[in-house]
């Protein structure tokens, strides 16, 4: 669920409630202004609550109009917007107007065709939901205890900047040379796998030109089954369409092809998929469960899809001896425990992300 704020002129009351509506209807948390259940109420302190929603927003959506460009209020929702880092996705309502803020971005052109501007649009969103967003709520804590970081929490993560780099560039080498490599993320248990991929390499590679992620998932008893989660939700199927396709030859290669084309423009030719504690297809993933997996995933890494797993080192012997997973060839990754030095960092950058 993306938490949305829509940067409007007030001139444009009505067109941004239907826009509230569809984005609404998509499942997106939703800020606008004036709505007494998803804006400021009677009574509240409305420029105070105003930034308070522009901070807690993943994007910010601007409905482009001669008013919006007219207007100082919305010039300075999007300077705090770019200040804030924020995702800022404009929507042209109006043919041929365009913010000089905004220039340099995209727009979605809404005149003359609706449905396609609603499915870009939302499209971008869910985008956005899956490298876990760039807003920050006031009252959130950016200390999950003894929690892995999540996607969610990537503005929070700190600590581990050189692994993340390391894990891009060689995403980025296996991609350009074809090998259909699955890269296994190994360490001790509480050592930081999961945060490092899920809240580290997942939102760097979402914004890599060319690559499209796929939300993390556990193996859990039935893997196949865990994949088919993940990609209904992005292809907007069910999982048991998804199931059907994936039992059909090459089933993941031509389900991705289709998911990676029904995105957005510029085209993304690879899908990182991201498998977290993997040792689970050892421990509670049947043989039958292991094999399935593995014939989907053999021809698939060969092609549009990239494969990230995390694995805890006392397990990498039992995959390498596994008659199933020995077919499928690895690239591995050590992480160490975090170094005391890098402690500080830790704790002061959330710290400050959370203004404290």
């Amino acid at each position: 669920m993306t938490r949305v704020f829509i940067s409007h002129s007030s001139k444009n009351n009505e067109f941004a409630a239907e826009v509230r509506g569809w984005l609404k209807a998509d499942g997106h948390d939703v800020f606008l202004d004036y709505d007494r259940h998803d804006g400021i109420e009677g009574g509240d302190p409305w420029e105070e609550r105003l930034y308070e929603g522009l901070r807690w927003a993943d994007a910010v959506l601007c409905i482009v109009t001669s008013d919006y460009v007219t207007s100082q209020w919305c010039f300075g929702e999007i300077i705090t917007a770019k200040t804030l880092g924020s995702k800022l996705v404009p929507l042209a309502a109006e043919e041929g107007v365009r913010h000089p803020l905004l220039d340099d971005l995209q727009h979605v052109a809404y005149h003359g065709a609706q449905p396609q501007a609603r499915d870009r649009i939302c499209g971008i969103l869910r985008e956005i939901d899956t490298a876990g967003g760039a807003g920050w709520p006031d009252d959130r804590s950016p200390f999950p205890g003894l929690r892995a970081f999540d996607v969610d929490m990537h503005r929070a993560f700190f600590g581990r900047r050189r692994e993340v780099d390391d894990l891009v560039r060689l995403l980025r080498s296996l991609g350009k040379r074809g090998e259909g490599q699955i890269v296994v993320v190994v360490g001790p248990s509480g050592c930081g796998k999961s945060s490092l991929v899920r809240a580290g390499l997942l939102p760097a590679m979402a914004d890599e030109p060319g690559w499209a992620t796929l939300a993390p998932f556990v193996p859990g008893t039935d893997p196949v089954a865990a994949l088919s989660q993940e990609l209904a939700h992005d292809a907007r199927s069910t999982p048991s369409q998804i199931r059907q396709q994936l039992d059909e030859d090459n089933g993941l290669v031509l389900t991705v092809e289709n998911l990676l084309r029904a995105g957005t423009s510029p085209p993304r030719r690879r899908l990182l998929v991201v498998i977290d504690q993997f040792e689970e297809i050892l421990t509670r993933s049947s043989a039958t469960g292991r094999g399935q997996l593995v014939e989907m995933l053999r021809p698939a890494v060969a092609g549009p899809v990239q494969v990230v797993v995390t694995l805890r080192s006392e397990f990498l012997d039992s995959l390498l001896a596994d008659p199933h997973l020995a077919q499928l060839p690895i690239h591995p990754v050590t992480v160490r425990p975090l170094d005391t030095a890098i402690l500080p960092r830790v704790i002061e950058g959330p710290a400050r992300l959370a203004g404290l």
